[in-house]
């Protein structure tokens, strides 16, 4: 091959057990293009395939009926996510039948050992997208009981693939102190789109439509959910008086928080500060996001990437966002965004003010933190390329010639 010839195209086969709904939809769609944006091949494995089943929002924020079944009998959450594994193994060597893939990608779920089975009998490598530590986060919800089990699982799982990836460092901190070795841990941010996130001229007439002419938009978008922090944004919008301000709050998106949500504005007297879109389709929602003078991110488990984050980063919002490691980690605190102590409500209140009150602060902390996308390459296509380096043989080093004898 010549020196400087591309690497030869790569067979990735991509296992994932979601429902295909929400933001894990969006961010196995982007890896899965840009894996084909840089000439490879993706095959999808899964129950439900992110290709096939059309976005719908109205499902994407609701919840799989299962499980809330499953999480009321003692037991039957955990042996649930068990039993997958036989169907998965199957459901993995069928796709592979006609051609063996030289790359298994598998977003990491707890109790899944299929892709590490099925990994061993193609005899290809393994690469685990470590999104959650699963057995902390399903046991601090009581979700499961076999806690034991369920760590033993985790680790037995990351420690015998051949590269895990984890979305910040505290969550590999987390994988290490479940002892999963350091080494084998690479941490890789989320990433974004460019060709769908952009700064880009606001549609004025979407902004008259939704009652914004000449109001200052703090805005959030996503899945209206408890560990969202949406409750702490509205009483803080209510308490701290932002209305009188000049603000107004656009939530974008739905999720089964929206009819408590929709209680607290109608009983506090807020509908003429307060819009709710309710769930849209996801190539709707950059326009939305271009209207936000001010983006939230009200509330995050600490060792989570939030996707919205980077979304916001990439369109130039100045950001608003709780100061913990992980997202400290993504923005520089007055540079690029402005951080408060999780769960304060006079804190969140004073960094949407300190936005507020200086237009030139939102403008200057936008551009920065769009700058950070580049600067940082938090692309999709990038980390499509970095976990393909993790698992491809380094080139071959010359060998220096040894110096002439005189």
């Amino acid at each position: 091959m010549p020196k400087d010839a591309p690497p030869p195209p790569m067979r990735v086969l991509y296992h994932h057990r979601t429902r295909a709904t929400d933001a894990q939809r969006i961010h196995i769609l982007e890896i899965i293009r840009a894996f084909r944006a840089l000439g490879h091949e993706v095959a999808e494995a899964a129950v439900v395939s992110v290709e096939s089943a059309p976005g719908d929002p109205e499902r994407d924020a609701s919840e799989a009926g299962w499980k809330r079944l499953a999480r009321r009998i003692p037991f039957a959450y955990d042996l649930a996510q068990l039993a997958y594994n036989l169907p998965a193994v199957f459901l993995i060597l069928r796709t592979a039948r006609f051609r063996r893939p030289d790359l298994i990608y598998e977003r990491y779920a707890l109790f899944n050992f299929a892709g590490l089975i099925a990994a061993r009998l193609l005899r290809a490598p393994l690469v685990l997208e470590v999104n959650s530590p699963f057995a902390l986060e399903q046991a601090r919800d009581r979700d499961i009981r076999l806690l034991r089990l369920a760590r033993w699982a985790e680790r037995f799982i990351l420690s015998r693939a051949e590269a895990v990836i984890a979305v910040s460092t505290p969550l590999k901190e987390i994988l290490t102190g479940a002892g999963v070795d350091p080494a084998r841990i690479t941490v890789m941010p989320n990433g974004v789109n460019p060709d769908h996130f952009t700064a880009a001229p606001e549609s004025a007439d979407l902004r008259s439509r939704l009652g914004l002419t000449g109001r200052i938009v703090i805005g959030f978008v996503g899945w209206f959910r408890d560990w969202h922090g949406l409750d702490l944004l509205l009483e803080t919008f209510h308490h701290s008086g932002l209305a009188d301000r000049g603000a107004m709050l656009l939530l974008v998106g739905g999720g089964p928080t929206l009819p408590r949500l929709k209680e607290y504005v109608a009983s506090h007297n807020l509908e003429d500060g307060v819009v709710f879109t309710g769930p849209l389709p996801h190539e709707t929602v950059p326009a939305h996001v271009q209207l936000f003078d001010i983006a939230v991110q009200p509330a995050a488990n600490e060792y989570c990437c939030p996707m919205k984050v980077l979304e916001y980063m990439a369109m130039g919002r100045a950001i608003v966002a709780p100061r913990q490691a992980n997202l400290t980690e993504l923005l520089a605190e007055g540079l690029e965004a402005e951080f408060f102590e999780p769960g304060s409500r006079k804190e969140l209140a004073a960094a949407l003010i300190r936005f507020m009150e200086d237009p030139g602060h939102r403008e200057r902390a936008g551009a920065a933190s769009r700058a950070v996308i580049q600067s940082r390459r938090l692309l999709w296509t990038e980390n499509a390329s970095r976990v393909l380096d993790l698992v491809s043989p380094a080139p071959p080093q010359e060998t220096p010639r040894p110096p002439a004898q005189s």
